[in-house]
């Protein structure tokens, strides 16, 4: 993963078909990789006799080579015996292989391979296209050698491995030609009958894409592939296809290749939908304030993909790629089948009739996890607390948090499914009030693995499973980088605090807050309390915490500087810190990996090259910090 950046943009430069980037609050980018975007001609073969049907044999091998073909660079290549031992110079040609079942016959890849699995198991020879080593390609003693047009990125290369072992160039340049490709492969080695078998399939799987969406509206489509400078897909560009064949319409289709764009141009253009990916630079809170106005931030369509290079690669892969987007673009040409039944986060049984159209939100959490399920305009009522994404000021108010909203006001907006959290159990007889107005589903997140089952559940009631499997991913991988930063660092006490009111209240274990804690990189001073309890100053004299985090904007880190709070190891060196929206650390939604990451900078600060701004007590007491 430690290679893309670098690969991305020689693949830029190069104006060939990739993407894939660096996010900003990351150092960890993610293997990429691509086609090329020279002008071919369509690849032929010849053979000295006629064909075999089968290489099983070594008299039918011996008559159909050596045969002598056409590759997508238009070079004539004679390969004199059946390849037996393959060096693949792109991650899609490794992937073509893997589907006509001739995966046990490569013996060296780029590296940046990310799939299939048994891949990564392969011998890398140090990278992709003209940067892999020559001297490890030799090493191999490979009988065939298959790159794309990477290999002219250096002059000489292809001469070079050239006297290693024939070179095949396979470069398709749209998703017309992966089929060309598969074919190509097949002939040299002597795999027609499954390389037809793989086109057949390809070509089924993209045809009945294109028949659940024929009859769909065109949703106009922003895909983003870079954040600084902001940077686009245009027509020739596998991204293009695949919008193109899942039902949707490119704002930028009347530019070539990989365009510079501006804000105010996709703003005009007003996409519909707008998608990211992890690598591209740019977050989904970002893209909500960055197009604010644009269909896609108001009806909250906008869509992060967990892997790009299922977008990408030119290998019968980009499937995977086409049905997510489609799934998207068009969810309702994908339903989930109702009347659905499902076991809510209470433990209730819950029949949804139908799929949801108007929704009643009762839990900021769980409006911020709709919207990063793309179904925001779905939603008709929320609590008066929601204030994230900024499109919830449009929506219809139903009053406060849970049980202390407003029945009259939900029920004036006739919902067909009301979701909350267990705080409709604070008022007795709340929630059967609910269900007399629409089907109510519970959610009840304690823990980052409860968040993922939060997204999961809904994503499947709403009709957005897929999208929620891609948000869960990004979550994952999110997570997973912090936690592998961290790791070999020393854990220090972690006091939680989020209110004064009637006593010092701090988070214990089965809160998604211990579970932040934990992530990234401490250790909870109350990890043996149980939910949310307020405790006295001396209780927390006696724990004695490291670190005091304030996640709430209505406790004052002056507290802190005398009395015997002032007396703990925190006060005294000046580790306790305000966090910087407390709704992001105090609200179990997607958003909740921005308060890990704030978290792990705040506890190791050196890891992330952070510097929390210090508050300074009077000159009388001691002095401590807050971020």
């Amino acid at each position: 993963m430690k290679k893309t950046a670098v690969l991305v943009v020689l693949l830029l430069i190069g104006a060939v078909i990739a993407t894939g980037c660096i996010a900003s609050n990351s150092t960890t980018p993610t293997k990429s990789s691509s086609s090329t975007t020279s002008p071919v001609s369509s690849p032929t073969t010849s053979s000295t006799t006629s064909p075999a049907t089968s290489s099983s044999s070594t008299q039918m091998e011996k008559s159909y080579y050596p045969i002598t073909i056409k590759d997508f660079a238009n070079r004539t290549v004679t390969i004199k015996e059946e390849p037996k031992r393959v060096v693949s110079l792109a991650p899609s040609i490794t992937e073509d292989l893997y589907y006509l079942g001739l995966l046990d016959r490569v013996v060296g890849v780029t590296g940046y391979e990310d799939w299939p699995p048994e891949a990564k198991k392969i011998t890398s020879v140090g990278g992709y296209g003209a940067y892999a080593s020559l001297e490890k390609i030799a090493e191999l003693k490979p009988d065939l050698i298959i790159a794309d047009n990477a290999v002219f990125y250096k002059k000489g290369f292809l001469e070079s491995l050239e006297k290693i072992a024939p070179v095949v160039i396979i470069a398709p340049q749209s998703i017309g030609q992966i089929p060309q490709a598969i074919e190509l492969l097949g002939k040299i080695f002597n795999r027609e009958d499954r390389a037809k078998e793989v086109i057949d399939e390809f070509n089924a799987k993209v045809n009945a894409i294109k028949e659940l969406t024929k009859n769909q509206p065109k949703v106009k489509v922003f895909f983003v592939t870079w954040s600084k400078p902001l940077m686009t897909a245009g027509k020739n560009t596998f991204i293009n296809d695949v919008i193109t064949i899942a039902g949707g319409a490119n704002i930028f289709n009347d530019t070539k290749g990989w365009p510079q764009v501006s804000t105010e141009e996709v703003i005009a253009r007003n996409p519909d939908v707008i998608i990211l990916t992890p690598h591209c630079g740019m977050t989904i809170e970002e893209a909500y304030k960055l197009f604010a106005g644009t269909n896609a931030v108001k009806e909250g369509h906008v869509y992060m993909i967990e892997n790009e290079n299922d977008l990408i690669h030119p290998s019968p892969r980009i499937i995977k790629g086409i049905e997510i987007v489609a799934k998207l673009l068009h969810p309702d040409a994908f339903k989930t089948k109702y009347p659905l039944t499902i076991k809510d986060m209470a433990n209730r049984t819950v029949t949804i009739p139908k799929e949801p159209q108007r929704v009643v939100s009762l839990a900021p959490s769980i409006t911020e996890t709709i919207f990063y399920l793309g179904a925001g305009d779905k939603l008709v009522g929320v609590t008066k607390y929601a204030d994230w994404p900024p499109a919830v000021k449009n929506i219809t108010k139903v009053g406060g948090y849970g049980a202390y909203a407003n029945l009259e006001e939900i029920a004036k907006l006739k919902p067909d499914l009301i979701i909350a959290d267990n705080a409709v159990f604070y008022k007795q007889g709340f929630l059967e009030s609910l269900e007399k107005i629409a089907p109510v589903v519970i959610v009840n997140p304690k823990s980052i693995e409860g968040i993922y089952k939060q997204i999961e559940l809904i994503g499947k009631i709403l009709n957005r499973e897929e999208q929620a499997s891609m948000v869960i991913a990004e979550m994952k991988a999110q997570i997973s980088y912090i936690e592998g930063l961290v790791a070999n660092q020393s854990r220090p006490s972690v006091m939680y605090l989020v209110s004064t009111y009637n006593g010092y209240w701090i988070a214990g274990k089965d809160t998604f807050a211990d579970s932040i804690i934990k992530i990234a990189g401490g250790k909870n001073a109350f990890e043996d309390v149980t939910g949310w309890k307020a405790v006295s100053e001396e209780e927390i004299v006696a724990r004695n915490p490291d670190v005091v985090i304030i996640a709430s904007a209505y406790v004052d880190p002056k507290i802190f500087c005398s009395g015997p709070l002032s007396t703990i190891k925190a006060a005294k060196d000046g580790w306790v810190y305000t966090v910087s929206d407390s709704n992001v650390f105090q609200r179990p939604s997607p958003r909740i990996v921005l308060a890990i990451r704030e978290m792990a900078e705040l506890l190791h600060p050196d890891l992330f090259k952070y510097q929390p701004q210090p508050l300074v007590c009077s000159a009388n007491t001691t002095a401590n910090s807050t971020g």
